[in-house]
């Protein structure tokens, strides 16, 4: 029955992907965040010797990507993010650095080959979601950048350097001495719009993930967003949540920022559960649509969250936060082999050097969590429940008690006993992350056992 009812929920997405992609469609799904030059080199790539300079293309291509749908599949992502795939300056290997908005970056394909990785995906449920810049261009002659009227120093702003204490400078001010666009033009803006209104409908993307968000002017970005048509997540690189809060209402969602913080310092053994508790019931104070913000632990910015704290069992109760938690989840490549790569660009490794391992530890942790999720439903709602906070632990529920997450930041090695009350009475449920099952008293009280520092998900027997 379980599977029947399965195919009948994902049958929708495959017969209209991109019809289905609102904020509604995205808050069930599961995000692997892929760096097109790094996954994969071809449609045969079994793996290889590791990229010899991070700093420049490794060769990963649209083609190479399709060949590993199946590899991220079997995690149970059903939703992949990619890197811009506009034509970018010479060493743009990320594809940041935009030239022209309307071609396709040669460096991974053709543009039927990104259509093809994208029809390839729809066909397996999973959704698409392309990455966009509209702060910057990138740092070859401008006279080049397309299409007209990029090509003109008018289109950007004076050269200035940014002081992060000034607003106005942080929207005005280059970002690494790239080309800064004047997004207060209300031609600059129509372009943009049209653009990506464009990029979507061309390729058949279901969301669309915005860079360098609090680099541009909020005016520009509700119109934006709106003519993207799909959902929309934008990167405001700070973690107060009164200032990120201030851009939740210009597009469907934000990445986590806040939520980043206090987590990590719970996880890597540097802060507390209740702070982590604590951010959670701010930002549900201030948003008003908590559940649909991506949770992440790391990303191409930040250092891997091994090179951090090198503890596996660790960052299986971290995972465990962000595929279980309230939100979107977001699992940055490579985490599945435990990359553990510094600062931009040691934390941008190639995944072929991983041989694609289906066996790995990590991988195998993630395709248990990412089942619990689905298994409970989907995890769409605003529904989390604290059960549990001590000094080195963490519960929740969710999906009406269904669901129940225990966390530690023990680490490995450590064990213990942890009795909380659950909140429902003569409950039953199945650790689905290791074995055993557990049940609560009549007054909903439940004593859970915790092995080698793994986290332990209950889902209702």
């Amino acid at each position: 029955m379980r599977v029947s009812g399965f195919s009948i929920a994902i049958l929708p997405h495959l017969l209209l992907p991109s019809l289905a992609a609102d904020t509604a469609a995205w808050k069930s799904r599961n995000i692997y965040f892929a760096l097109t030059d790094r996954i994969a080199r071809s449609g045969n790539d079994a793996g290889g010797d590791a990229c010899g300079n991070l700093g420049a293309y490794c060769g990963g291509t649209f083609q190479g990507l399709e060949s590993k749908l199946d590899y991220i599949a079997g995690m149970g992502f059903d939703a992949i993010w990619i890197t811009p795939v506009v034509t970018n300056s010479d060493g743009g290997y990320h594809g940041y650095w935009a030239t022209d908005l309307y071609s396709i970056n040669s460096n991974y394909g053709t543009a039927e080959d990104l259509k093809s990785l994208v029809s390839a995906a729809h066909d397996k449920g999973i959704y698409i979601m392309v990455d966009v810049v509209a702060n910057h261009m990138g740092p070859s002659a401008i006279s080049n950048n397309k299409p007209e009227p990029l090509n003109q120093e008018s289109s950007y702003h004076s050269t200035c350097d940014i002081d992060y204490s000034n607003q106005t400078s942080i929207e005005y001010c280059r970002i690494a001495g790239l080309p800064d666009v004047n997004t207060e033009s209300s031609e600059i803006q129509k372009l943009y719009q049209e653009w990506v209104g464009w990029l979507v409908k061309e390729h058949d993307f279901d969301g669309v993930r915005i860079d360098t968000v609090k680099h541009v002017n909020k005016e520009f970005w509700s119109g934006f967003s709106s003519a993207a048509g799909v959902y929309t997540i934008g990167e405001v690189f700070d973690g107060g949540v009164s200032y990120l809060a201030g851009y939740a209402d210009l597009m469907s969602g934000l990445l986590n920022y806040a939520i980043y913080y206090p987590m990590n310092n719970f996880y890597q053994q540097k802060g507390s559960s209740q702070a982590l508790v604590d951010m959670h019931d701010q930002i549900s104070s201030a948003f008003p649509d908590p559940s649909a913000l991506g949770t992440f632990l790391d990303n191409h910015d930040n250092p891997r969250w091994l090179n951090s704290k090198n503890d596996m069992s660790l960052l299986k109760n971290a995972l465990a936060y962000v595929i279980l938690a309230r939100g979107i989840p977001i699992v940055y490549y490579g985490t599945e082999q435990a990359y553990a790569g510094g600062a931009d660009p040691a934390n941008r490794e190639d995944l072929w050097r991983s041989g694609f391992n289906t066996t790995s530890d990590i991988y195998q942790a993630i395709s248990r969590l990412s089942g619990a999720r689905k298994s409970a439903g989907g995890l769409a709602a605003d529904d989390q429940t604290h059960l549990y906070v001590a000094d080195t632990a963490y519960a929740w529920s969710r999906a009406g008690g269904d669901l129940v997450v225990l966390t530690t930041n023990g680490g490995l090695g450590t064990t213990g006993n942890h009795c909380f009350n659950a909140q429902v009475p003569n409950g039953k449920w199945n650790n689905v992350f290791s074995t055993g099952s557990y049940s609560s008293d009549s007054s909903g009280n439940v004593c859970i056992s915790v092995t080698n520092g793994e986290p332990v998900v209950l889902l209702a027997a």
